[in-house]
């Protein structure tokens, strides 16, 4: 009987569907994961930065205000330290009062003899008033006798010569009258208005308020709560009117100055909500509203040699994209205390264009607040 052949290939067949599969690359699948998530991030930055804008260059703003007396003169005290926190009409230094309580003085005594010229104008002006009064009568009464010697003339009672008399009479009271009215009318110039309106009067009180005002103003007070910092004052020092001897940081009006991309800013408007971050207190997220946007930048340098403008090459396809101010006040019930000019901060900016991008934000900038204990 004849033996059947073997069938080495079906064997081989079987072999081979019996081993296990060869195992996949875990390298393919990890790229193509990362690719994946790149493009995720890469399309949600596309919407985000302009739907939720978020910037990282962000600094706390307040106004700063170099301090000097309107006065000049030694310092007899300084009431604060450098750093020092002061309250609004809190002292923080005084000049010497001497002369200036001595000017008060001088202005007072102005004022006293500016009342007793005008008291002396006045009676001078009465005396010419009753010589005038005295010379008007005279001059009636001396008419009168003219013109009776002149009917007496016509008569022939008396010589041509009587008239002749009585004409020069005449004409002298005459010239007394006039001259009374010049001396009434240059008493009332000189007196001037009555009282309060007199320009001596004012002259003096105008002096004696100035004097008053300096040695008011030889005590120096804060405008408002704030900070004292770069103090250069020592007692016995001399200052001079206007001379800057200290800064003051206004802490009562603070803002954020967040510089946004040119291209993040399109849907940002004027009361817009916002979250802040700040480095100074990390884990705290501050609410805050867009209180302005810049109009313009200026990004044009001139050479001080030569006056001519710096042009600045770009190298790479894509230029540096360009930044614009962004005012960013925090509410007016969570402005923190404490924070330091100059802080930096992180900001989100909601527009309200996507619910999605303002949630991904909210998380973002949570996250961003506790990253900043590394920092």
């Amino acid at each position: 009987m004849a033996r059947k052949p073997r069938l080495e290939s079906t064997d081989n067949e079987e072999s081979t569907a019996a081993s296990p599969p060869a195992p996949k690359n875990p390298i393919r699948r990890l790229t193509g994961i990362v690719l994946l998530l790149c493009a995720v991030f890469f399309t949600y930055s596309l919407f985000a930065d302009r739907l939720t804008p978020y910037t990282a260059q962000a600094t706390v703003q307040a106004y700063v205000v170099r301090l000097a007396a309107d006065v000049s003169g030694r310092i007899s005290a300084v009431n604060v330290i450098d750093n020092q926190i002061a309250k609004t009409g809190e002292i923080l230094f005084e000049i010497d009062r001497e002369r200036y309580e001595i000017a008060v003085e001088t202005a007072e005594a102005q004022l006293a003899a500016a009342g007793q010229s005008v008291g002396a104008s006045t009676a001078a002006l009465a005396s010419a008033e009753a010589r005038l009064a005295e010379a008007e009568a005279k001059l009636i009464n001396i008419r009168e006798q003219t013109a009776r010697i002149f009917e007496l003339v016509k008569k022939g009672i008396y010589a041509k010569a009587k008239s002749d008399q009585a004409t020069a009479t005449l004409d002298a009271a005459i010239a007394d009258a006039d001259r009374a009215k010049a001396d009434v009318e240059q008493a009332r110039q000189n007196l001037g208005p009555q009282g309060a309106d007199n320009p001596q009067i004012r002259q003096a009180q105008a002096s004696l308020r100035k004097a008053r005002r300096d040695l008011t103003d030889t005590i120096v007070r804060a405008p408002s709560d704030g900070v004292v910092t770069n103090l250069q004052l020592a007692t016995g020092q001399y200052v001079s009117t206007g001379q800057a001897v200290l800064t003051f940081i206004d802490a009562e009006v603070i803002w954020i100055d967040a510089q946004f991309r040119e291209n993040s800013i399109e849907n940002i408007a004027t009361g817009d909500s916002a979250d802040i971050v700040l480095d100074i207190r990390p884990g705290r997220v501050y609410a805050g509203k867009i209180e302005s946007i810049g109009w313009g930048v200026d990004s044009r340098d001139i050479d001080p040699a030569t006056g001519l403008p710096v042009v600045r090459n770009s190298t790479g396809w894509i230029r540096d994209a360009q930044r614009f101010p962004v005012r960013v006040q925090f509410e007016p019930d969570g402005q923190p205390k404490g924070i330091r000019l100059g802080s930096q901060a992180n900001i989100v900016v909601y527009t309200g264009g996507s619910a999605l991008t303002d949630a991904i934000g909210r998380l973002w900038i949570t996250l961003v607040s506790y990253f900043s204990y590394l920092g």
